[in-house]
Formats: structure tokens, C-alpha cells, sequence
């Protein structure tokens, strides 16, 4: 695809190039305000040449879509200010991320009016499909409707843009486009935590200092936990999938294993680094041999227990950012949030409060604190926000995806499921509002397991819908 999208580009570029030269030239011995607008107008052939990039990947060139999807990934997870909270205004900031989802919706409505008639989709596409819709008839009687009802919509946009990533471009590229996005988050934090402290360092109270830094990297994404899952996604990816990829996903795998782990160590997210050493571990275990390897699993977490009953005081301080064990024991005080969690569920048990009501009604609960915005767990999250339909529902879709994940030998995408539902014991992610990097990863990794039975169903369908199925590479959509 590269060699036949690099002349037609280059054909546009060249021209517009000179252009935008000839144009800098004769802005030189202008006034201030004259060089100001010529320059305004040397500026518009670049837009029009990102407005042609930004088509392509719409309509459906493979090479601009993988380019703008890490664009998309990067916008939709990157903050690069720091307003008020109660600041609610549409800075350039939320403008950018608004035409990213913008453009997420019209690239999924033309791949989909393409692919209807034309491929078949299997039972699993429709279980998650049933559970998103889920998710938006949940938002419906959320205690704040128009914002529960945004973040179910993009979520379930995420899901459809996945799924096309996948099938369109091919689950080698998804897993580049992810893995590029995360280089670009790590990278960028490594810079600002440094350079830029008040953006890159996280403020939290303190009982000791009150208000201020506290060593943590937030990074581009305004949270310590939100850097720390994208470097641990990233890294996991690069990890199982190293094998699999081309020399350009290799190169950027090499560059991303080091960044990551730099963003984990200076974000000091534990279930993130938990979650990473699970799902290589797992990927390590499941791809052949397993019957030694699960035995010496065993040997080592039953050398593990005996350890914690011994030592378990020592061990719970050397893990604890404050060197008091009951930081370990309490999972950092949230098991104070999951019984107030638990008890309020019990009074709506299989509606619940609706898709994100954690944000508006956790913080006000007296016997929490402010910043308890959400459950602190994936699963009692949903239970929370759509009660136990809504939990059951997922439970199934997640039995069903780890089954067929088992079906196909797909021993990667089983190991990205362990990822999330292992961090999902103490973190919300990605069900705890506004979708970004955590929503398309989790999406994502469905859609891998979804993606092969697409096509085998669309191979045994017969000549007629297996060319349409793979077309030319310079072939769109209409």
C-alpha cells in the first residue's frame, strides 16, 4: 500500500510545497500583521493536504486509516492544560477531541454501510453489540442522562471503530496503531514530566503536606493510573505480539518496551504492573508446553502463600507507598468504597443507578471522601451503574470471547482479557466515564477475537462474498 500511496501523495505535496516556500519568502519584508495573515495563508495548503489525508482514511485507504486511527487514539487520551475543575468550556482542547470522535463516527457509519450485504458477522459481534446497547439504555435513567448517554455512545462507537480496524485494515495493523498511540502518550509524558512538572506531576492532599506534587507521573493523560494503564497495554502488546509483527511494528515495539516501563516505574500504578506480569506471564505459559509451565506456576504461588503467612507485614510495607501494611490490605482504602458500593446497590439490585451515576453520587456519600468518583472495580462498577442485568450480560459476553478466544488458539488476546479483568479488581477502567486509550484497548481486544471468525465466515460463504471481503488495495469503501 505504501508504494502506491507515496507517488499520488508526493504529486499533492510537491506543489504545495513550493507554494508554502514562495509564500514564507514573500512574507519577509512585510509589516507584523501583514506577515500574520500571509502566513494564516501559507498555512491553509498544509490544511487542505490533512484534509485529503483525513478523507482517504475515511473512505477507506488502509494506509491513511491506520495513520489517522493513532491520531484519533492519541487526541482522544492526550490533556495537554490544566483548567479548574468546574471549567466546563469548549477549549481547542475539547474541540480536537470532539472532530477526532467526529471522524470515528463517519469513518464506522461508511465501513458498515459497506460491509452490510457484504460480510457476515459472527454471534459473538452481536453479544458485545447487545451489552453496549446495554450500556445506552442504562444512561437513560443515569443521574446526569446527557453525559451518561455521551460516554455510552462513544463507547459503543469505540467498539464499532475496533471491529473496523480489524476486519478493514487487519489485526497486524490494529495492534501497530495501538502500539504507536501508546508510544507517542509515553514518550510525550517522559518529556513533560520533566519539562513540564505542573502537567506531568500528579497534585493529590497529603496529611503530611497538604495539597501539592506528590512524585507520580500523570503525564499527558491527567491521571498517574491512566499513564500507568497505557504503558502497561502498550507493553503488553509489544510483549505478545513481537513475534507476529513486521520490522516497522518490531522498531516501534523495541522503542515503546522501554518508555513503558520508564511511565510504570515513575507512575508507581500497581494493578497496572500486576496486570502486565499476569498477561505475559499467561502469553509465556499457554503458548506451547503449558503442562510444565502451569507446574511451575503452581510451585511459585504456593511458595508466594507460604511467604505472605510468614511475612505478611513485611511484605504488605515494602509494597505500600506509605510503608503501612494496611495501605496492601485495605487495596489503598477501597475497600471502604466497595461495602458503601455493595450496600447502595442492594437497594436497586437489577437496575442499579444507571451508566456512570458512580461520578455524581459516590462523592457526595458521607462516608466517603471526595475523591471516590467511581466503585474502584470493573465488575461492581457495572453492578452499580446497570445492576445485575447489566453485570450478567458482561460476564457472559466475557465467557463467550474467552471461549472462542480458547476455540481459535488465540493465546494473545486471552492474556489482553486477563489484563483488564485482573486490573479490573481495583480499577473501574474503562467502564468510569469519559471513553479514551482504556475504552479503545478494551474494544480492541474483543475485536482481535472477533476479527478471524469474521473471516472464516466470510471464506466459507462462497466466491460471491469472499472477493468483496478482500479487496484491492486501492479499493474503498463505495
Amino acid at each position: 500500500m505504501m508504494t502506491q500511496t507515496s507517488p499520488r501523495l508526493a504529486y499533492f505535496i510537491v506543489p504545495i510545497g513550493l507554494l508554502c516556500a514562495a509564500a514564507a519568502v514573500a512574507a519577509m519584508p512585510l509589516a507584523g500583521d501583514d506577515q500574520l495573515a500571509l502566513g494564516i495563508l501559507a498555512l491553509t495548503p498544509a490544511a487542505l493536504i490533512g484534509a485529503y489525508v483525513v478523507a482517504q482514511g475515511v473512505l477507506g485507504d488502509r494506509h491513511f486509516g491506520a495513520v489517522m486511527a493513532v491520531i484519533y487514539i492519541f487526541v482522544a487520551a492526550a490533556i495537554f492544560r490544566i483548567r479548574d475543575y468546574d471549567d466546563k468550556s469548549i477549549d481547542f482542547q475539547v474541540a480536537a477531541k470532539l472532530g477526532s470522535f467526529a471522524m470515528i463516527f463517519a469513518t464506522t457509519a461508511l465501513f458498515y454501510s459497506f460491509a452490510i450485504g457484504r460480510l457476515r458477522f459472527p454471534r459473538l459481534f452481536y453479544v458485545w453489540l447487545a451489552f453496549f446497547v446495554a450500556l445506552l439504555a442504562c444512561a437513560l435513567h443515569a443521574v446526569k442522562v446527557p453525559f451518561a448517554l455521551t460516554c455510552a455512545l462513544l463507547f459503543l462507537a469505540c467498539y464499532l471503530y475496533a471491529v473496523h480496524l480489524c476486519v478493514w485494515l487487519s489485526r497486524r495493523v490494529a495492534v501497530q496503531v495501538m502500539m504507536c498511540a501508546a508510544l507517542m502518550l509515553c514518550a510525550g509524558s517522559i518529556f513533560v514530566y520533566y519539562a513540564i512538572p505542573s502537567i506531568g506531576v500528579m497534585q493529590a492532599w497529603t496529611a503530611e503536606g497538604g495539597f501539592g506534587e506528590i512524585g507520580r507521573m500523570k503525564g499527558l493523560t491527567g491521571s498517574a493510573n491512566g499513564i500507568g494503564f497505557i504503558a502497561a497495554f502498550g507493553a503488553a502488546m509489544a510483549f505478545l505480539y513481537f513475534r507476529s509483527l513486521d520490522t516497522f511494528g518490531r522498531c516501534i515495539a523495541l522503542a515503546l518496551i522501554p518508555c513503558a516501563l520508564a511511565c510504570l516505574v515513575l507512575s508507581n500504578n500497581r494493578s497496572s504492573m500486576l496486570a502486565l506480569g499476569a498477561a505475559v506471564w499467561f502469553g509465556f505459559v499457554f503458548r506451547k508446553n503449558a503442562a510444565p509451565k502451569l507446574l511451575l506456576t503452581f510451585t511459585l504461588g504456593m511458595a508466594g502463600i507460604t511467604a505472605l503467612v510468614f511475612f505478611s507485614d513485611e511484605i504488605f510495607s515494602l509494597l505500600s507507598r506509605s510503608g503501612r501494611a494496611d495501605e496492601i490490605t485495605s487495596a489503598t482504602g477501597r475497600s471502604a468504597i466497595w461495602s458503601v458500593v455493595i450496600d447502595m446497590w442492594s437497594q436497586r439490585p437489577f437496575t442499579g443507578y444507571g451508566y456512570t451515576s458512580a461520578l455524581a453520587i459516590l462523592p457526595l456519600d458521607p462516608r466517603l471522601f471526595h475523591v471516590a468518583a467511581h466503585a474502584h472495580n470493573m465488575y461492581l462498577e457495572l453492578l452499580f451503574g446497570g445492576g445485575a442485568l447489566l453485570l450478567g450480560l458482561f460476564l457472559y459476553a466475557l465467557w463467550q470471547t474467552l471461549r472462542q478466544a480458547v476455540r481459535l488458539g488465540a493465546v494473545n488476546e486471552a492474556a489482553l482479557l486477563v489484563f483488564f479483568m485482573l486490573r479490573g479488581l481495583t480499577e473501574a477502567t474503562p467502564f468510569s466515564g469519559m471513553v479514551g486509550y482504556s475504552s479503545i484497548a478494551f474494544t480492541l481486544t474483543l475485536a482481535l477475537v472477533i476479527a478471524p471468525l469474521v473471516r472464516s465466515r466470510n471464506a466459507i460463504a462462497g466466491p460471491v462474498s469472499a472477493p468483496r471481503f478482500v479487496p484491492t488495495q486501492r479499493e474503498s469503501y463505495p
